[in-house]
């Protein structure tokens, strides 16, 4: 057998002999589905890196539960509100298996509810936004929450304790860093700047590692600052001890709570886990039902392209059945068949992805003006559960060329691997099948 001829046979390259008719129709599809698939798979991505962050803290010990009060229209004042939650708090304290009770007011400023409550504070001659959190002094918020304070900083108790209203904070870490440069800040001044009140004079009483005020958010800048114990309405958060679950402590322990809850002042109308909690305020906020649905679109788009691709290669891959035949005839390995077959699906499906990320890039490029603050301007009608995040705390997301990118990536891998499952399945029949019957097949 002639060795040229042999060569020219098995050449991998889909713009070679082999390229025919079909080929160039099957090409011209997977152009366009690069291009739907970048719309419906971007917001499933980002969705999931948004709902695969870790939250910093440990939620997984914590119940949530919620009172109302018999009082609010005889207005009570401060002594009568702070007996009502030292009595609830006890109440919870006398079972075993809590550790510790925080209470607070229901505020959008507040660990698992955060809908980007933020200051402007400055340190020299940096000025920048930090998403806002207030606690109650002396009632055990940050043990209670699990947060935990970095080396050098005091205590989760001691800093639970803190009580100079407006003139301390405590910074998690990315906080710190982007303020100062640097995560040992203990004792240093900053200023909380209020064009209303006026600026003030803050000192940094501890850092703890960052957290998502909620599940939706991203790792944001924030200070804990100590508030003025104000009442709206009864909310508690219960920690329990390390053995316990929350699931198992309100199914033993759940109609026993809401017992001891009734009294004439206040009783108790909710008891769920933080989970659950942090899910319903999801819900609520439209976050859910949008992760949802672009999870169910990109399923769905999937599983049809699936389907077309291979469904396309399929028949392609079947009018070359004669050409293999022959292939075998001459030679060829089982072996080589099929990584010719799969080199010719990569090679053509790179290519059109190329071509139509750039067809794409040329629309979402037009919204683009560089400089710009924020990248998720862009993209906003492709996603939807990012909230006002400052711009020290902007991830690939939020910024143009670093979503693109990694979008793109993600489509080609997905576009790539249909195609060479689309491709494996039928050559690998194909190829199996005998040289005579595969000579003899016109089809």
């Amino acid at each position: 057998m002639n060795n040229k001829e042999h060569t020219s046979f098995f050449n991998l390259s889909p713009l070679g002999g082999s390229w025919r008719r079909g080929n160039l129709w099957l090409f011209l599809e997977l152009i366009v589905i690069t291009i739907v698939a970048w719309i419906v798979f971007d917001p499933a991505i980002v969705n999931l890196y948004y709902y695969s962050l870790p939250m910093g803290y440990d939620h997984e010990q914590l119940i949530y539960a919620e009172a109302t009060d018999n009082i609010w229209p005889d207005n009570p004042n401060e002594q009568t509100w702070d007996h009502i939650r030292t009595q609830a708090t006890s109440q919870f304290e006398s079972f075993e298996e809590v550790e510790n009770v925080y209470f607070y007011k229901s505020s959008f400023s507040q660990i698992g509810i955060n809908d980007g409550a933020c200051y402007t504070v400055s340190s020299g001659k940096d000025t920048m936004y930090l998403a806002h959190i207030d606690f109650y002094p002396d009632i055990h918020f940050f043990e209670t929450y699990g947060l935990k304070p970095l080396p050098g900083s005091p205590k989760a108790e001691e800093l639970s304790k803190l009580a100079e209203i407006g003139r301390q904070a405590v910074l998690t870490r990315k906080a710190a860093e982007s303020l100062f440069g640097t995560t040992d800040v203990l004792g240093r001044h900053f200023k909380h700047v209020d064009k209303e009140k006026g600026d003030c004079d803050v000192t940094v009483a501890g850092v703890v590692e960052d957290i998502r005020a909620s599940v939706s958010a991203n790792m944001q800048s924030i200070m804990f600052v100590p508030e003025k114990l104000l009442w709206y309405d009864i909310r508690f958060i219960i920690r329990l001890k390390k053995d316990v679950t929350p699931q198992h402590f309100i199914a033993e322990h759940g109609r026993e709570v809401k017992a001891k809850g009734k009294t004439e002042d206040w009783r108790i109308t909710k008891l769920t886990t933080f989970d659950e909690f942090l899910q319903q305020k999801e819900l609520e906020k439209g976050n859910t039902q949008e992760v949802n649905r672009s999870l169910a679109m990109a399923l769905f788009f999937l599983l049809n392209l699936c389907l077309a691709v291979i469904g396309t290669v399929w028949l392609q891959a079947k009018c070359r059945t004669e050409e293999c035949g022959v292939r075998r005839a001459y030679g060829a390995t089982k072996l080589r068949l099929m990584l010719s077959f799969l080199a010719e699906g990569a090679l053509m499906a790179t290519i059109a992805v190329i071509i139509g990320c750039f067809i794409f890039l040329n629309y979402a490029y037009s919204g683009y003006i560089p400089g710009t603050s924020y990248g998720k301007d862009y993209f906003n009608a492709m996603y939807y559960t990012c909230c006002f995040t400052p711009l020290q705390d902007q991830t690939w997301v939020d910024h143009f060329w670093p979503h693109f990118l990694i979008v793109s990536a993600v489509v080609y891998l997905i576009i790539l691997c249909t195609v060479l499952i689309g491709t494996a399945i039928p050559a690998f029949k194909i190829i199996n099948s005998k040289i005579t019957e595969a000579l003899h097949d016109n089809s």
